[in-house]
């Protein structure tokens, strides 16, 4: 079931999908690419030298694309506190099921804009260096878990109580991450098979670190 979950919550934008869009282009020539490169759960597909009516067909697919990536980043607020909910009463022992995470779309605007303003944050800090960037992503990394857990929050009182959760606590979460480094090598070996199991792994060690910090010592009943 963890893997299904973390499976749909791909697919709909709540995890990123490794997957992109390159086009190049030649220098003497500006009417349009003349080589287009699809990246796709880790496995790349590169073409180049397309004929006129080739170069058309792949940027009105690459367009689609850029389409589809817009939108799984709009609904995939909602799914990514659906996964939230899920791996949080996985990790009490509660019932939990696919419908856990699709129970967020009745707050689909909040959710969206929760996801929205934490890029937002992340992509202003990571303009005054890469590290600032990486140390918001951090400060910012519970605030899915506590709107899932507390809907009826502001937004900006969820990315609060995020900073005050993680702060003296990002060198923690960073070990956490760092663990799964070798796992992650080992899934990229696999053409990305291995990270359907992985990832899973990881959902769940997230939200036992979220519960270590705001229910020290036990694991109270989940409020949802």
């Amino acid at each position: 079931m963890a893997i299904l979950i973390c499976l749909i919550g791909t697919i709909l934008g709540a995890m990123g999908s490794d997957s992109d869009v390159e086009l190049t282009f030649n220098e003497d020539r500006l009417i349009g690419p003349v080589g287009v490169k699809f990246k796709f759960f880790g496995i790349t597909w590169t073409t180049s030298n397309f004929s006129e009516n080739m170069l058309k067909l792949l940027s009105v697919a690459a367009m689609v694309f850029i389409v589809i990536e817009i939108v799984r980043f709009i609904i995939g607020g909602a799914i990514e506190l659906g996964m939230c909910s899920y791996f949080s009463k996985s990790a009490l022992g509660l019932e939990a099921g696919v419908q856990d995470e699709f129970h967020y779309f009745n707050i689909f605007l909040k959710a969206f804009a929760l996801r929205f303003m934490m890029t937002l944050f992340i992509i202003l800090w990571t303009f005054l260096f890469i590290i600032p960037g990486i140390i918001a992503a951090y400060r910012y990394c519970l605030a899915p878990y506590i709107l899932a857990e507390h809907p009826e929050m502001d937004i900006f009182d969820a990315i609060n109580e995020s900073k005050s959760l993680m702060n003296g606590n990002k060198s923690r979460k960073f070990c956490l991450d760092l663990s799964f480094i070798g796992w992650a090598i080992l899934s990229s070996l696999t053409f990305g098979i291995g990270f359907l199991f992985l990832n899973p792994y990881m959902k769940m060690s997230e939200a036992h670190f979220y519960f270590s910090l705001t229910r020290p010592g036990n694991y109270p009943e989940y409020q949802l």
